[in-house]
């Protein structure tokens, strides 16, 4: 993977995850159920975007991130797929 998409892809899936569960806990809250799904929703675009970045990072379109839409699944599906970025071994 290539480095520079290695930070980017870290603070996507990782913020979106974390804002995707603090919505859902803010959501059951009476007055700040608005403000929760707010949070979900931009948890939900950072974590596609955070895909995007992975993606991208292996040497894949872009658009294979809307993997992303399918949540975990879609993230082990990215996780799989071999990287093209990565350097052969030596021959010996």
């Amino acid at each position: 993977m290539l480095a520079e998409y290695k930070t980017k892809t870290n603070i996507g899936i990782g913020v979106g995850i974390l804002l995707q569960i603090l919505g859902a806990v803010l959501s059951g809250v009476e007055g700040i159920a608005i403000i929760g799904l707010l949070m979900q929703i931009v948890g939900f675009i950072m974590f596609i975007w955070g895909c995007s970045c992975y993606a991208v990072g292996k040497g894949y379109s872009q658009f294979l991130g809307i993997l992303g839409f399918l949540s975990c699944i879609g993230l082990v599906i990215l996780v799989v797929l071999p990287d093209k970025h990565k350097s052969p071994p030596p021959i010996k």
